[in-house]
């Protein structure tokens, strides 16, 4: 005998004839599935910590080395600015370079601090100091009619997305659900 073709049209109708306790049993494959995606991802962060912390074990001392190495040579280059920094800012040695760069900070007075500056540059009505961050409020836009949407060029598009709502603590640790054994009667159908 020769192999059937299955169609797709065969598909859609072998899952459309599910029934109500088959997408029961679905949730259940879902949920066992999920708990166990979850554990992975749980044991896969508690892994991630470990080496982080044997990691973070591994580089303190040579982080402390490494802040007691910078500090000494900055120790040194202040000591000696006058000497090596006279004519040029910064000199360069076999293995790396070191000198002075001019910066200028700007720092808020101590009584008030930002907040206070940004009242004394709105009384001076100098905006150009003011920063304002614009952006657009979708969470408002959802609110408003289509009409008005229309005007700015806005689609509004409503869809209906599928869910499912999972109970775990129903679950039976040991437990996996096969869909090899589901039956096969319409949903809505109720025995």
């Amino acid at each position: 005998m020769g192999k059937q073709k299955q169609t797709q049209r065969d598909d859609d109708n072998a899952v459309f004839n599910r029934t109500m306790r088959d997408a029961n049993h679905l949730l259940g494959e879902i949920a066992h599935v999920q708990r166990s995606l979850d554990a992975i991802h749980m044991d896969m962060h508690e892994s991630i910590e470990r080496i982080k912390r044997a990691s973070e074990a591994f580089a303190a001392p040579r982080r402390a080395r490494l802040e007691a190495l910078v500090a000494e040579l900055s120790t040194f280059a202040e000591r000696n600015k006058p000497l090596l920094f006279a004519r040029k800012r910064g000199i360069e040695l076999t293995h790396g370079m070191l000198g002075f760069r001019r910066t200028r900070a700007i720092r808020p007075p101590i009584r008030g601090g930002w907040g206070g500056v940004l009242q004394k540059i709105k009384a001076l009505g100098a905006s150009e100091a003011i920063r304002v961050r614009e952006d657009v409020n979708r969470a408002v836009l959802r609110g408003w009619s289509v009409e008005r949407l229309a005007q700015l060029g806005i689609e509004s598009v409503r869809s209906d997305l599928f869910w499912y709502e999972l109970k775990v603590d129903n679950l039976h640790p040991d437990a996996t659900p096969s869909s090899a054994h589901l039956e096969t009667t319409p949903i809505g159908e109720v025995k």
